[in-house]
């Protein structure tokens, strides 16, 4: 699909939440002004109160983070089918290391997008290149291609992972340019 793309939905990652960018806080208030459904998931929220907790982010950069999530009406979502939701994690975990990424290293990247591809995301962002790299679209098709035969609404999802700056670029009314992308 090369074109304009409707966004059904929206995710956020921990990097994008945290990050110290205005660009963050323009990608927030579009989404919230075009009022598209946006989600973070379990994973994110519990990296989110880790990093604050192992003083690894400061109490103002917790705070923000939160701000945002919620100034975009975003709600936790999750892949409540522990079963199903490793043998997926996994499948991802493996075609990372196929992609010459270090598994250790992606362990919960893995359950993001998971939960983001069984929750039907269509847009992810993120300010980490484990997910903004071709790779990663890689990864989201090889784990579409296993869940397929368990979720059919998989079979035809489509997730894409951008940073701030090429969503605030390619971004207009509610839809993203893929041919920019």
């Amino acid at each position: 699909m090369v074109g304009p793309f409707q966004i059904r939905s929206v995710s956020f990652d921990t990097s994008f939440l945290v990050k110290d960018d205005s660009s963050i806080d323009l990608v927030i208030k579009a989404v919230a002004r075009d009022h598209i459904p946006s989600f973070v998931t379990a994973t994110v929220a519990s990296e989110l109160e880790q990093l604050k907790i192992w003083g690894r982010i400061t109490e103002s950069t917790y705070k923000k983070a939160i701000k945002r999530w919620t100034h975009a009406h975003a709600t936790i979502i999750d892949f409540k089918n522990k079963l199903l939701s490793d043998a997926l994690g996994n499948a991802c975990l493996r075609s990372m290391q196929n992609h010459g990424i270090d598994a250790k290293h992606v362990i919960n990247d893995c359950t993001i997008l998971v939960a983001n591809l069984k929750n039907g995301v269509d847009l992810f962002l993120s300010e980490d290149f484990h997910f903004t790299s071709a790779v990663t679209k890689e990864v989201i098709n090889e784990l579409q291609s296993v869940a397929c035969s368990e979720y059919f609404l998989m079979c035809d999802s489509q997730l894409y992972s951008v940073d701030a700056k090429t969503f605030l670029k390619t971004y207009s009314h509610g839809s993203i340019d893929l041919k920019a992308i």
